[in-house]
């Protein structure tokens, strides 16, 4: 039986699929595949005998899907190869790339260098390396950690895979919340320093695991889907825009290291700078405000887990040339009232229109003060004025307009957000003062009554820590926009502990 360095090939007839595998996969019948000597998972080399052209893939064994002599191909390698109708392709096992080596040493507990770091890189995003080894390089990760090289090293490897936003302006700010929270201050922040006349092209995600990402209630008012060379012109026309990062093909191997993580809800420290910061060189940010929101509730539960992170940040940053302040943030209760897509971009709206001034917008002049306070444009403690006086005059307003129509308008102004009119109000069951509202099961409300899918979903408070409440008062409303998502919300906020109340009388005596 050949072995896998054998120079022993086949010649097989294209059996193509309609299908997207998102990966190169190749699928051979039991009999051919061990005639090559390769079993599932190892790796073969195919070669398109008409153009020439040659890509490596993953084997798949089959004993029904194609015949002897019969090589089954998806949608992602019938274009790498070129295939047209009758090609006959050459198929011969290939040996292991050399970044899978590089895994197992990092399983081992060892350090890699960066060269291994780009090696394993190339192999997730060129598809040389299969979702279970993808998957073994996340777990060592998490399991050993990075060291500041090899977050460096990674941050740069990821950057160096995908395309590039280069602005003729400058300096570059950008900012970043590490998420687990409401509120979208990337809506206020964002037209604040475009107003003070700076450039600030922020690719924003969708949620994960919140009630809303800042993608999703961006596209409540304006559309977020937007090409690298729309950016450009926006970015350096307006100043800034907040589109999805998502579509861009940034750091694509980061996206992938994120569906694992996802997965198996692993979110190593070394990883998370990496992500963060391989997106910030992708589009040049040179000043950079990381937003740490530290309680119970969130993902960051510690605030010595939260002061390690923020001094990370800030030397991952000086290794690449980028200065970085990290800002721990109170996490603690809600930022804001408004929970889901349309009803967070309506309340960041009548913020930006001047209607209150809350938790969320004092929190969003904060980030933008230190944003101008690291690039020079006040002295530091001066910045959070700036920026509350450029929210107070109108100006962020008038720069988020220009923003919206220049993404593509849906919404410009508050009043034109509509909300669902299914709805249910919660009310309270004692009187007495609020002594803290849960965060997270908020946003499980809000997730179970449709958010973020169902843009109009979602969940609004009523009341504040520390205020005083009657019985029969109005918590918080649900709004859905599916009758059966709607009665499960409710069902599963009268059984949780949203709003937990301190009784102003403890007992009676007589």
């Amino acid at each position: 039986m050949p072995n896998h360095h054998s120079e022993y090939s086949q010649v097989m007839r294209v059996k193509p699929f309609d299908i997207e595998a998102k990966k190169l996969v190749s699928i051979l019948s039991h009999t051919d595949a061990v005639e090559l000597g390769v079993f599932p998972l190892d790796r073969v080399e195919l070669k398109n005998l008409r153009n020439g052209k040659k890509i490596v893939t993953v084997v798949d064994v089959t004993k029904t899907m194609v015949k002897q002599d019969e090589l089954g191909i998806f949608k992602d390698v019938k274009e790498k190869l070129g295939v047209r109708s009758g090609d006959r392709i050459e198929v011969k096992p290939a040996a292991k790339p050399d970044s899978v080596g590089f895994i197992k040493k990092k399983l081992d507990g060892e350090t890699l260098g960066e060269q291994e770091l780009f090696a394993i890189v190339k192999g997730i995003q060129s598809n040389e390396l299969s979702e279970i080894e993808t998957s073994a390089f996340v777990s060592a990760v998490y399991m050993h950690g990075y060291t500041l090289d090899e977050t460096v090293a990674m941050t740069r490897a990821m950057a160096s895979g995908g395309k590039k936003l280069k602005l003729s302006r400058g300096p570059v700010l950008d900012k970043h919340c590490i998420g687990g929270i409401n509120g979208r201050t990337t809506m206020i922040v964002v037209p604040i320093i475009a107003a003070a006349g700076y450039v600030i092209p922020k690719t924003s995600s969708r949620s994960i695991t919140s009630a809303a990402g800042t993608a999703d209630a961006m596209e409540v008012v304006a559309n977020v889907c937007l090409s690298l060379e729309k950016i450009k012109t926006i970015t350096e026309k307006i100043g800034g825009v907040i589109v999805w990062g998502g579509a861009l093909d940034l750091a694509p191997v980061d996206d992938e290291i994120i569906k694992i993580e996802h997965t198996f809800s692993m979110d190593p420290v070394g990883q998370v700078i990496a992500s963060v910061m391989s997106k910030k060189a992708s589009v040049g940010s040179e000043y950079i405000v990381i937003d740490l929101p530290v309680g119970p509730e969130v993902k960051i539960q510690g605030r010595e887990i939260a002061e390690e992170l923020a001094k990370k940040f800030i030397k991952v940053g000086d290794k690449l040339g980028m200065r970085v302040e990290a800002i721990l943030t109170d996490g603690t209760e809600p930022c804001g009232s408004a929970f889901g897509p349309a009803l967070e971009a309506k309340y960041v709206m009548e913020i930006l229109e001047g209607k209150f001034f809350d938790n969320l917008a004092q929190k969003s002049c904060e980030l933008a003060g230190a944003l101008f306070e690291l690039v020079g444009r006040t002295k530091k403690g001066r910045g959070f004025a700036l920026a509350k006086e450029i929210l107070d005059s109108g100006k962020a307003l008038q720069k988020m307009q220009e923003i919206i129509k220049a993404q593509g308008p849906k919404c410009l102004h508050s009043n034109e957000i509509a909300l669902s009119k299914m709805k249910k109000e919660i009310r309270s069951a004692v009187s007495g003062e609020i002594n803290s509202i849960n965060l997270r099961e908020c946003i499980n409300i809000a997730r179970i009554a449709g958010a973020p899918a169902d843009e109009k979903a979602g969940l609004f408070l009523h009341v504040q820590v520390e205020e005083r409440i009657k019985k029969g008062q109005p918590l918080f409303t649900i709004f859905a926009e599916n009758k059966r998502k709607l009665q499960l919300a409710v069902k599963y906020a009268k059984k949780s502990c949203v709003v937990e109340t301190r009784r102003m009388v403890l007992e009676k005596f007589q």
